[in-house]
């Protein structure tokens, strides 16, 4: 999450919200009222209470001040947001099935940060990207298989250090994705046939980029 959050009243003017949008290059507005989160407001929320002929973000709407109204008016609520302990997929799902790009990130009832999209889409892609001379396989798992246990068995054989795993639904099937180092990562990979497991792919660190 990103702990720097811009917050603003709800008594505030959609002139002073898109200044603060256009000063930060942000798109989106925590507004609070008294401590507590009240509404949030994004980008699109502000062109849209503009005429389409105005885009109130151009320097000539700003220097004319040609808002009208203030943030209560067009903010969404109530405002869904996530405890700062909770997974990160938590957060994801959460986005996904309400539709929004966004949450506030709260530490009991204080705004402790924000996390959108694009933090997440970081995230996931630091956890599977390979590094430097590492690769990156995906396979099959077979249903309730141990995933962690076969893991153990075929790097200790071959001298491999793992460096992450996650496994996820792939339709009525599973997949594993792991990054591996060492110099026995085709044995690796051998070994995955002959137990019977389909790899999918074989990346390496500059394969990806």
């Amino acid at each position: 999450m990103s702990r720097d959050v811009e917050v603003i009243r709800p008594d505030a003017s959609l002139s002073e919200a898109i200044r603060r949008m256009s000063r930060r290059r942000i798109r989106r507005l925590v507004i609070m009222d008294e401590g507590a989160i009240v509404g949030m407001v994004c980008h699109r929320d502000l062109v849209n209470a503009f005429p389409e002929d105005i885009n109130p973000f151009s320097p000539v709407a700003m220097d004319r001040d040609v808002a009208t109204g203030n943030v209560a008016a067009i903010m969404k609520h109530p405002v869904i947001t996530v405890e700062y302990d909770r997974p990160i997929e938590y957060a994801a799902r959460l986005m996904t099935e309400q539709h929004i790009g966004c949450l506030p990130v709260t530490m009991g009832d204080k705004l402790a940060g924000i996390i959108t999209e694009s933090d997440i889409f970081r995230a996931f892609t630091e956890l599977l990207s390979a590094r430097d001379d590492s690769v990156r396989i995906t396979f099959s798992l077979t249903e309730g298989e141990n995933l962690l246990s076969l893991l153990a068995e075929i790097t200790q054989t071959y001298g491999i250090t793992l460096l992450s795993f996650i496994s996820c639904r792939d339709g009525d099937g599973r997949l594993a994705v792991v990054n591996v180092r060492g110099a026995r990562v085709q044995d690796f990979v051998n070994e995955l046939w002959k137990a019977g497991h389909s790899v999918v792919s074989v990346l390496r660190a500059d394969e990806q980029r």
